[in-house]
């Protein structure tokens, strides 16, 4: 192993010493709970609708399971699913919605191998402009992961970073709460990953906008060995079923540790009830 790639390994298992356990999760160091308010109430959709906007790890079945019948779930999880209309099944329900197998070959939201590029200019499998698909399902809160084909592809940083703010952009200007997550480590280059979800952070704190730090959920959990674990072996996507664990097995601390699918999809239900109680205020 490089001696970079231990120096961002111990950095990275320092500044989460401690964090044991399926809670607390990582958070954003600012609040984002005022900008979010101001932007929401310009909202005039449905109340519920969370879409997911991604790539081959939001198109993947795995991800939805936990949502759509996972093991496990506390009254909250429950009542968070409902709200978000999981099992709809239709154009409300955003789990449904971003692992659809449509005949392009993608779903209504995630297409595989996309960068943050093409999906802003739409095109690559059908999809239409990111615009197009905000304004066609009008979510309400919208969970943002791209960039690792943006890491594959070779793309700037800086030209990466400048897509990924348009991109929050388009969701702030319909009145959508974007929830934006870092990427899972890459292995083989795993600097890049870093400065990658540095950038990510950077959008995030200027624009005060709610993340999933899946990168860190991952580091925190496997600082040394996600490789074959987390994430399937020298392989950009999160494990499913592994160690004995199912995307759809009740998050205790060591299922959270086997399955990356798990993590991911627990990760995002509960960053949505945490931004539906900071921001939007109302009975689920």
């Amino acid at each position: 192993m490089h001696k970079s790639r231990w120096l961002w390994i111990g950095w990275a298992a320092c500044l989460w010493a401690g964090a044991a356990g399926n809670v607390p999760l990582l958070r954003e160091g600012w609040d984002y709970g005022k900008a979010m308010r101001k932007g929401a109430a310009r909202f005039t959709g449905k109340a519920g609708v969370v879409i997911h906007i991604g790539d081959s790890i939001t198109y993947a079945n795995p991800y939805s399971q936990w949502a759509r019948g996972g093991k496990g779930k506390t009254s909250g999880d429950e009542a968070i699913c409902r709200w978000m209309r999981t099992g709809a099944d239709d154009d409300t329900d955003g789990w449904h919605l971003c692992s659809v197998d449509l005949p392009e070959g993608r779903s209504a939201t995630a297409v595989g191998g996309i960068r943050i590029d093409e999906y802003l200019a739409g095109g690559k499998a059908g999809i239409p402009p990111l615009a197009e698909v905000v304004k066609k399902y009008n979510p309400q809160i919208a969970v943002l992961m791209l960039g690792t084909n943006d890491i594959t592809a070779g793309r700037p940083l800086a030209a990466y970073k400048a897509d990924m703010a348009k991109a929050v952009d388009i969701l702030l200007a319909n009145g959508t709460i974007p929830i934006l997550s870092t990427l899972p480590p890459y292995p083989g280059k795993e600097e890049t990953a870093v400065a990658f979800n540095a950038a990510l952070k950077e959008i995030g704190r200027a624009k005060r906008i709610p993340m999933i730090d899946y990168w860190g959920e991952i580091i925190k959990r496997r600082p040394a060995d996600w490789n074959g674990t987390l994430l399937s072996r020298d392989d950009v996507h999160p494990t499913a079923s592994q160690g004995g664990t199912a995307p759809d097995s009740e998050p205790t601390e060591e299922n959270l540790r086997n399955s990356g699918y798990l993590l991911r999809g627990w990760l995002s239900v509960q960053k949505i009830a945490e931004v539906k109680s900071r921001v939007i205020r109302e009975d689920l």
